[in-house]
């Protein structure tokens, strides 16, 4: 925890507080909002998972307009999955230090401005402002304009996914929903949901790379042909400065037909050899 973050206790919530300065002075009402949009009391969640739901609403700050909020409420578990945890450490508290280290290393992502555990149940929230930038990789990548706006958002992304890689993390979920695009000239890039992202250490850091990789590559996107993917993994080969990209094109080829098999040919996974090398990038 920072000089700069609070600590509070409040409705049976252990509360860490990083505010920018045009909310602090609603704090408490924030906490309150908060509070109720985690229990179901004002919203209901716009996505669930096994371990989650998600809610998004807007909470005014003052004379300003609202600011759209996602509220990540986490599941305790009993079992397995409760020791896991306990290993692991709080996820509410990973997604803040590795966001906080991110931002540091000169990557964009949603600060979190407040993240803790309820008392009683051990449930946590997570409380992230919406993401700057025109919407999400899956809802853009056909949408970008002129073809040569695509080509250059694609090179881009890839750039900028070595550049991730080459400071030391791997993303936890790097899907195209994960994604978001700031148009403009270099295009912009902000990354979402950090519950599983790490500083990888060296020890299998190359196979983690790897399944980030993948796990861009899996999905059909409205727009995307196998060319533009491998404009991706070209820009992203030469940026990560591979000495032999089309073994890396085979590698990752080979990962992908093995998680298409394991989950039994989803819709949204594309057809083995999604990265034909001897096309022209």
């Amino acid at each position: 925890m920072s000089p700069t973050d609070k600590r509070v206790e409040r409705d049976g919530w252990s509360l860490t507080l990083a505010l920018p300065a045009p909310v602090q002075a609603r704090r408490d009402r924030l906490i309150e909002f908060v509070v109720a949009a985690a229990d179901g009391r004002i919203v209901a969640p716009m996505r669930r998972s096994r371990h989650a739901r998600t809610f998004q609403t807007q909470f005014v700050a003052g004379t300003s307009m609202p600011i759209s909020l996602f509220v990540k409420v986490i599941e305790q578990f009993g079992g397995l999955k409760r020791l896991k945890r306990i290993l692991r450490g709080s996820p509410a508290r990973h997604v803040a230090r590795v966001t906080a280290q991110l931002a540091a290393a000169g990557f964009n992502a949603p600060s979190v401005w407040m993240h803790g555990h309820e008392m009683a149940s051990g449930r946590e929230l997570l409380v992230t402002p919406r993401a700057d930038g025109n919407g999400p990789l899956n809802t853009l990548a056909g949408l970008v304009g002129a073809v040569a706006a695509k080509r250059a958002m694609l090179r881009a992304l890839g750039a900028e996914i070595a550049r991730l890689h080459r400071a030391g993390f791997v993303h936890g979920d790097l899907t195209p929903f994960n994604i978001f695009i700031v148009r403009g000239e270099p295009p912009r890039f902000v990354l979402l949901d950090h519950e599983r992202t790490r500083q990888s250490c060296i020890f299998g850091r190359t196979r983690r790379q790897l399944r980030n990789l993948v796990q861009l590559s899996r999905f059909n996107l409205p727009g995307l042909s196998r060319s533009d993917r491998l404009r991706t993994l070209d820009a992203y080969a030469r940026a990560a400065g591979s000495r032999d990209p089309r073994a890396l094109a085979r590698r990752l080829n080979a990962m992908l037909e093995r998680r298409i098999r394991r989950d039994g040919g989803l819709q949204e996974v594309t057809p083995p050899s999604i990265i034909p090398w001897d096309a022209n990038p």
